[in-house]
């Protein structure tokens, strides 16, 4: 069986999760490519495949199989749907109707979140169904290992999220000086705020106070750095909003940091409301003070599960 996973190839983790995918299945004896669906000199390599797995778009017509793996949260794919449309006018991208065509033409649709399952089948044609494949991660990369040396702050906190707004660190920001004037020895320390959102980011850090507890960098972590940033603070901030989890968070807890997320994640190590940052930023201070005891988490993954998920699936409709 030929697989092509056709993806963007932008650092995302939409693409490292076809990419963890790809690799997964070929350990498994499938031949399996990883294709960047936005270079024409990819295209070749993926024309003859069984299965056509998109994940981001599928610039050629083919003749087999088409799985859609749907990455975003319902949420935000409606959202940014509608915010393109208003302000880039006739003929924006629309990845709302975009998600609905390959709902409707593909021969698998595959979610890796349970609530997403859920509201994705409201729009799924019957009788087709909404597959379920939990999201892993390469656990013989992403583990607990020695510091190169302990982040600033008794305790630290770390995020890194893609700045979307369905997951940026907005809420941290708002109420991060409140948490440090109940613990003032904690630090922030945020990574990835993208450079060309600065003009926002850095104001709003000073202007609340919270850049004098906290540290903050536009870079994007190799993965080397983030692993062993995740090795190197108390906690990970995973702030996704309806209490999603995501490739960062997973990776955070195979490498032994304890994991905050708001009401909902299953990997999570504490949940806090969403809503009202003074209640937020309350619970926070609960769990930095170690008031409150860690709940118990759903076990991480590793990627060769979530490729065994998606092989039964290609069997299944080819």
């Amino acid at each position: 069986m030929k697989v092509a996973h056709w993806t963007l190839c932008n650092g995302s983790g939409m693409h490292k999760i076809a990419e963890d995918l790809s690799l997964a299945e070929r350990a498994l004896g499938v031949d399996s490519k990883l294709v960047q669906c936005d270079n024409q000199a990819h295209w070749e390599m993926g024309a003859d495949a069984d299965v056509h797995v998109v994940h981001t778009h599928l610039p050629i017509s083919v003749t087999g199989k088409i799985v859609y793996v749907i990455h975003g949260t319902p949420e935000h794919v409606f959202q940014t749907a509608v915010q393109d449309g208003l302000q880039q006018g006739y003929g924006a991208s629309d990845p709302f109707m975009l998600a609905y065509h390959w709902m409707k033409v593909s021969d698998a649709i595959v979610t890796m979140w349970p609530r997403h399952q859920a509201l994705w089948q409201q729009l799924c044609m019957r009788p087709k169904m909404v597959d379920l494949v939990p999201m892993g991660v390469d656990l013989a990369f992403w583990k607990k290992q020695d510091s190169r040396g302990k982040y600033s702050g008794t305790p630290s906190v770390f995020t890194a999220e893609n700045c979307h707004a369905i997951k940026w660190p907005l809420d941290l920001i708002w109420m991060w000086p409140w948490v440090a004037e109940q613990v003032p020895e904690a630090r922030l320390h945020l990574a990835y705020l993208p450079k060309d959102q600065h003009r926002w980011w850095a104001p709003l850090l000073y202007a609340s106070d919270a850049a004098f507890k906290s540290i903050m960098t536009g870079n994007a972590l190799s993965k080397e750095d983030l692993r062993n940033a995740l090795n190197s603070v108390d906690y990970y901030a995973s702030f996704v909003r309806y209490g999603d989890h995501n490739k960062i968070c997973l990776e955070a807890k195979a490498s032994g940091c304890k994991v905050i997320s708001y009401t909902g994640n299953p990997y999570a190590d504490f949940w806090i409301p969403e809503g009202d940052q003074r209640g937020i930023a309350k619970a926070l201070v609960e769990i930095l003070k170690g008031d409150i005891a860690p709940r118990e988490c759903q076990i991480v993954d590793d990627r060769e599960m979530m490729a065994k998920g998606m092989i039964a699936i290609y069997n299944r409709i080819c």
